[in-house]
């Protein structure tokens, strides 16, 4: 028996057809054949695509067609919603707060992006999104929204035939797995761990283990130590890279975290092994994904069933110990087959010129320059990264990137957690006519990690679950921070990052930036609900190691009316400039100061919501016209 049938048979009868309902094991079926498929057999198929595929993820027809026939019989009133649902999610089609509209993510490992599926994206753009935009998330992934259930299937097709994917982008299984967008080119990565990481997605997707977790599973590979450009400390499995020496002889693995997270209940990730040989990547992770999939006590309550529940009931040693009694039952498990992706990985630079650096300049083009432009480790080429306002993409920004890449790159692009875009392997030399061609698509906007790459989650644009227009406040904060003159002008302001969530749950980071901010409501003096935000201070990824990232901590009871954030940012920023020390970042100038006088801020913008006139702007959301309500649907993250 292979290593991939014998940890299947040893795990998929016994602990989990007798764990998930009947629907979600069900034989499904082969439409195209007449013949019935087990999960098993759709796995291993999927795994035999992928060493051919030129894609991570490989694109199969059957489940489009199944994806046809389910929405049909759904339509019909055949199919109840709680059966439809979580086959849907499965395909990345996901349910919005508007009715019979549905949100299409198309999941992109490690952020990688040809300029093939840019194009794919433009014409998905036009033919499908009534909103004229893709919008990049903070996993790295594309999402489309407002589309009609009856044109998902060829949606979905037009995606595959690109080599994109949105198999398993939704619902309680393996997440989109993210990576650095510098990874192959970072001057400081210990050694790029993509083909690792495209084993593991490929190991992971369709496996009938991670069908139906208790909920879903987040994970992250890097190759730099020094570095977090992944918000490895708030995932529940990262990978980062290490190389040690045994015997005079270089040994490459990893270092392993586990159980991080945010949302109600936010938790740091925790070191469970210090150095894992390359080689056990997929082993670790059955184990890992089995012992979560085993803890009942997680299926008694959804919204506290995640990785973190689990390690912080039992502790980090139990945890360890149950991960270890089944490593002894697992077989070597071979990543090579599946870690060939030459295709995706293959980047063909233009030539360098023999005269070196030309077309420079200053004024606009000398800030973007600075700002955006960042050494390669491969000499004479730089990453550019594009800052999309707000991560939104039009269909001509789509194709006009498309051309970019294949004009002046190495054909290559990859999305980041901080919603843009890394353009890779420029010659010094085109490095000025890609500014012009990104000035001609409005994307040449400098200070791409800056205090004013405000990210954000699109809370009530689209989402069940969002109280607030988390995606207008980032606008409105965008443009109040524009406006600050001086205080952009000082290196440690623009070192501040911002995030913002439009509920509790945390899409949007907001628990591991310097500001961040989460929607909520308060009632006003008539008894109106008026839109607001509780705040964060203090947390940090990005700039530090895994071991050093922070959750912010949250101003307590204090909720500050929506229209009243962007004056109490302005303060907060100010107060910090004017009362640090020399050369003091601002987590440390608040480890230094407290939370006192930040926190009367917002009490005394909290404050303003007992003299608001009924029917007044603070009754109206951001980039809203009509008046705040309340309205809260059950969202599908947990289905």
């Amino acid at each position: 028996m292979s290593p991939l049938r014998f940890e299947l048979a040893g795990f998929l009868f016994a602990q989990i057809y007798s764990k998930f309902s009947e629907e979600e094991h069900k034989l499904t079926s082969n439409t195209s054949t007449g013949q019935a498929k087990t999960l098993e057999a759709i796995y291993e198929e999927s795994l035999e695509l992928s060493k051919s595929s030129q894609s991570i993820i490989p694109f199969m027809e059957d489940e489009i067609v199944r994806l046809e026939e389910e929405s049909a019989a759904f339509v019909a009133g055949e199919r109840e919603n709680t059966e439809f649902t979580p086959f849907r999610l499965k395909q990345g089609v996901y349910g919005q707060r508007q009715a019979d509209v549905q949100m299409i993510r198309v999941k992109i490992p490690g952020g990688i992006i040809t300029a093939e599926a840019m194009d794919a994206m433009g014409e998905f753009t036009t033919k499908y999104a009534p909103l004229g935009r893709g919008h990049i998330t903070t996993r790295e992934n594309f999402q489309f929204h407002h589309i009609p259930l009856a044109e998902c299937p060829d949606a979905l097709r037009l995606l595959g035939a690109a080599g994109l994917s949105t198999r398993e982008a939704c619902g309680n299984v393996v997440r989109n797995v993210v990576s650095a967008p510098t990874a192959g080119v970072c001057i400081a990565e210990i050694f790029d761990p993509t083909p690792h990481m495209a084993a593991y997605v490929r190991f992971a997707v369709r496996h009938p283990i991670t069908q139906a977790f208790p909920r879903k599973w987040k994970s992250a590979f890097t190759g730099c130590d020094d570095h977090d450009h992944v918000a490895a400390a708030i995932q529940d499995l990262t990978y980062v890279s290490q190389i040690r020496v045994e015997n005079g002889v270089e040994k490459r693995g990893f270092k392993v975290f586990v159980a991080g997270g945010t949302s109600i209940m936010p938790r740091l990730a925790k070191p469970l092994y210090d150095f894992l040989p390359e080689e056990d990547i997929l082993r670790l992770a059955l184990a890992l994904f089995t012992v979560f999939n085993n803890a009942d006590m997680l299926r008694k309550n959804r919204m506290m069933a995640r990785l973190k529940v689990l390690v912080d009931r039992i502790g980090l040693d139990e945890f360890k110990s149950l991960v270890e009694a089944e490593l002894k039952t697992i077989g070597p498990i071979d990543p090579k087959p599946y870690m060939d992706i030459e295709d995706v990985m293959r980047e063909t630079p233009p030539a360098l010129s023999a005269n070196g650096a030309n077309g420079n300049g200053g004024g606009d083009y000398a800030e973007w320059r600075q700002t955006n432009v960042e050494a390669q480790k491969q000499e004479g080429y730089y990453v550019v990264h594009v800052k999309p306002d707000r991560g939104n993409i039009s269909a001509a920004q789509f194709h006009g990137l498309a051309d970019i890449m294949r004009k002046y790159t190495g054909g290559r692009a990859r999305t980041s957690q901080e919603q843009n875009l890394a353009l890779r392997f420029i010659p010094e030399h085109m490095l000025h006519d890609v500014w012009d061609a990104l000035v001609e698509l409005d994307l040449a906007e400098a200070n791409a990690h800056s205090i004013s790459n405000v990210v954000s989650c699109p809370g009530t644009d689209s989402c069940k679950l969002g109280i607030t227009s988390s995606m207008g406040l980032a606008g409105a904060l965008k443009n109040e921070i524009q406006s600050w003159n001086g205080l952009l002008e000082d290196d440690d302001v623009n070192d501040i990052h911002i995030k913002m969530s439009g509920c509790p749950n945390g899409c949007g980071l907001h628990h591991i930036a310097n500001i961040g901010f989460h929607g909520a409501a308060v009632k006003g003096p008539d008894g109106e609900q008026i839109p607001a935000y509780e705040m964060f201070l203090g947390g940090n990824y990005g700039d530090v190691n895994v071991q050093d990232s922070r959750i912010g901590t949250r101003i307590p009871r204090v909720k500050i009316p929506a229209k009243g954030v962007p004056g109490v940012l302005k303060h907060v920023v100010t107060y910090y400039k004017e009362n640090r020390q020399h050369g003091e970042k601002f987590n440390e100038f608040l480890d230094r100061v407290g939370l006192e006088e930040l926190t009367e801020v917002a009490e005394k913008a909290q404050e303003a919501v007992a003299a608001a006139a009924p029917g007044s702007a603070m009754y109206i959301d951001w980039e809203r016209t009509n008046q705040y309500k309340l309205e809260r649907g059950e969202g599908e993250c947990s289905v």
